[in-house]
Formats: structure tokens, C-alpha cells, sequence
């Protein structure tokens, strides 16, 4: 797990389900998406994102040791 904040932007969230996926960069690098799971955004109230949000987050991993974002916050 990683202290790093990276940015990016929402691919897509489905409320229903309470995940979606981030679309971001490393060193100018696309990567590839990373899940992203409700429990792990920052908001008051009902936590979701939009599609196209930009976000800012960590990576930290999941019960099967596969990266996750972490702290995910929408930026303003």
C-alpha cells in the first residue's frame, strides 16, 4: 500500500452495484483502470462518483491482494 497520491478520472460507477473503475496515469504512462469500491470514497452522505469526475486517490489492495484505489476524493 502506497501513501502516493495519483489522479485520474472516472471510467464509470454504478451506484447499484457500488463500484466502478478510475482511468489514470503514471509518470505520463496510461495504466490500467483500477477498481474503485463505495466504501473507499471520500464524501459526506451517499458515496458515490460520476462518470468523468476527476479524482485523486492511493492504491492500496483488495482481500485478494489485487490493487484497489483507496481515499478516492473528487476534485473540485
Amino acid at each position: 500500500m502506497e501513501d502516493i497520491r495519483y489522479f485520474g478520472e472516472v471510467c464509470w460507477f454504478c451506484n447499484k452495484s457500488g463500484y466502478g473503475f478510475l482511468s489514470w496515469s503514471k509518470d505520463g504512462v496510461p495504466q490500467t483502470d483500477i477498481f474503485c469500491h463505495f466504501s473507499d470514497i471520500n464524501c459526506e452522505g451517499y458515496k458515490t462518483i460520476k462518470k468523468g469526475q476527476p479524482v485523486s486517490f492511493t492504491i492500496g489492495k483488495n482481500n485478494k491482494e489485487q490493487p484497489k484505489a483507496t481515499d478516492v476524493t473528487v476534485i473540485k
